[in-house]
Parts: C-alpha cells; sequence; structure tokens
C-alpha cells in the first residue's frame, strides 16, 4: 500500500476510534436524559419515563387503522424473509463451530452485532416492537455476516481486488494489492497469525 494511501487508512481509523468514543459519550448523555439503566444487560427506565412511555404508546387497533394499505398488504414479503435470516444465523453459527477452530481464526461474537433491545421501550405497541426486533435482527445479522466473511477472506485471500469495490470491510485496506505474488507468499502467514484468538 502506498504511504498516502496508509496515512488515509491510519487517519480513518484514528477518527472512527473518535467517532466511537463520541458514540458512547452521547449515549451515555441519553441514558441520563430518558432516566434508564442497564443492569446486569436489562434495560429499566426511572418510573417517571415509564409512565410517559405507557401514556405515548398508540394501541394496536389505532396504530393498524392509521397504517397505509399497501404497507399491510407488503408485509408479508417482508417479513417472509425472516425463514432464510435464520437459516442463515444458524448455517454462520455452524460455520464458526466447524471450520474456524480448524484454522485457527478467533470466533466473532455475535452479541456484539446482533441487538435486540428495542423491545424494552413501552411507547411501542407489540407490533412496533415486533417490527424493530426484526430489523435489529436482520441489520446485526448481516454485519455479523460481513465480519465472519471478513475473517474468512483475510485467511485465505488477503488480496484486494483489480477493479474499484463499493463499500470495503474494514480489514479491506490493509490487504495485499492485486499481482503482488512476493507479498501474497511474504505475508500470508501474517495475515493468517493476525486472526488467532
Amino acid at each position: 500500500m502506498n504511504t498516502k494511501i496508509s496515512g488515509i487508512v491510519s487517519r480513518i481509523v484514528e477518527l472512527e476510534r473518535e467517532l466511537e468514543q463520541e458514540f458512547a459519550r452521547e449515549v451515555e448523555e441519553k441514558r441520563l436524559e430518558f432516566q434508564y439503566l442497564i443492569e446486569k444487560g436489562k434495560i429499566v427506565f426511572g418510573g417517571e419515563a415509564c409512565a410517559l412511555h405507557k401514556q405515548l404508546r398508540q394501541g394496536v387497533l389505532a396504530f393498524l387503522w392509521e397504517a397505509p394499505v399497501v404497507s399491510l398488504l407488503v408485509s408479508p414479503v417482508i417479513y417472509s424473509l425472516i425463514v432464510p435470516i435464520v437459516l442463515l444465523d444458524f448455517w454462520l453459527w455452524l460455520y464458526q463451530a466447524v471450520c474456524f477452530p480448524v484454522y485457527g481464526i478467533a470466533k466473532v461474537d455475535r452479541s456484539r452485532y446482533v441487538l435486540l433491545d428495542r423491545r424494552h421501550l413501552q411507547y411501542l405497541n407489540w407490533i412496533e416492537r415486533l417490527n424493530c426486533d426484526y430489523c435489529g435482527y436482520a441489520n446485526g445479522l448481516i454485519a455479523y455476516v460481513r465480519e465472519i466473511a471478513s475473517r474468512t477472506e483475510q485467511y485465505f485471500c488477503p488480496i484486494k481486488h483489480a477493479h474499484r469495490w463499493s463499500g470495503p470491510h474494514s480489514r479491506y485496506h490493509e490487504f495485499l494489492d492485486f499481482g503482488d505474488a512476493r507479498a501474497y507468499q511474504k505475508e500470508l502467514v501474517k495475515f493468517r497469525a493476525e486472526l488467532r484468538p
């Protein structure tokens, strides 16, 4: 990787670290503002906030009545994706359980990606909570897939593509240049070692 690209990547990594710290600070501020605690992984709202949430929750019948008819008609198509999503989730578990130990790759912690915490929001009715859990599950699983796939790619083929690629994963910029056979022979062991638990 040339020095200019390497410098940009280093700045991106630093900015991502700074962004993460800023997100953490903001989450803490919002936690205080909206009066909730996280105790042993469980989210607990203060009494005042709890009462407000229940007061503002829209009933299911009113929610369905106000929903555009087209939304109700396409919802079975949206929810039909749960079958391949759950199958993918199971297959990822199996893939990591069988393959990652064989190659000495650290397993990806699913709980860091799939978050189902919006169900604790009492201002959402049960349909809205179901929708939020569905989106949190699907998007979290896709992020989990990406991390598993990026570790697999780093182990087997840490080489950049010849063409520009939209949306590369976080490891990609460190990969070897396309066509650099000497670097591949020399560096592959290092890339694999970085993946060990």
